[in-house]
């Protein structure tokens, strides 16, 4: 049985990515770099295959402090950004992989790319103290409805437990009178935090 496109596209994409230290795990693409922390390489795959990448950076006590709550996934970054979005010049958002096309030189397009912009993004927010300093200060560049919930572990993280116990009564009141699903989630999982962090 021959590969699918998908299958075909996403080795060509491990290939090109090899020399740059990007291992695949599972769905996404990890870069060890010591101390807990890595680089991360996503894609969100469509048609007839569009590949769009996403940059960020992972923490693992970040990852075990979720994993502990129940929420967000295994090496989910804690930030994130679309590649095409560090293009200065003519930003390139998606990769368009043909049937029978030449998967090799746009792995190598997409990943020259990546090499060019998203390593900086990933070197410029490898580092803890300076990353956390950042969305303190700039809460609006986290997504509104993920917003209390990463900000709420990162004090915790830094020990702060009054910081995060304000952050969650925060995301309480911004969620007071809604019922869908965001808010039910929310809801959870300020109760599961309260809970970890008063044993």
């Amino acid at each position: 049985m021959r590969p699918s496109l998908k299958t075909d596209v996403l080795l060509a994409v491990d290939t090109a990515l090899r020399p740059t230290g990007f291992v695949r795990r599972r769905h996404v693409w990890l870069q060890e770099r010591g101390d807990g922390v890595a680089g991360w390489l996503g894609f969100g795959l469509s048609g007839a295959l569009d590949v769009t990448p996403l940059v960020g950076v992972c923490f693992r006590r970040y990852d075990e402090v979720c994993r502990a709550l129940g929420v967000g996934i295994p090496a989910a970054p804690i930030v994130s950004t679309p590649l095409g979005a560090l293009v200065p010049e003519k930003a390139v958002w998606r990769w368009t992989f043909e049937t029978g096309g030449d998967h090799a030189a746009s792995a190598s397009s997409l990943v020259a790319t990546f090499s060019k912009h998203g390593k900086p993004y990933i070197d410029e927010h490898a580092e803890w103290d300076a990353l956390v300093r950042e969305l303190v200060a700039k809460p609006e560049s986290m997504l509104d409805f993920e917003r209390a919930r990463k900000l709420a572990i990162i004090h915790l993280l830094n020990g702060d437990a009054g910081a995060a116990g304000e952050v969650l009564e925060k995301g309480r009141e911004r969620v007071a009178g809604s019922r869908d699903v965001h808010a039910r989630s929310y809801r959870a999982f300020a109760h599961r935090f309260e809970m970890m962090i008063a044993r």
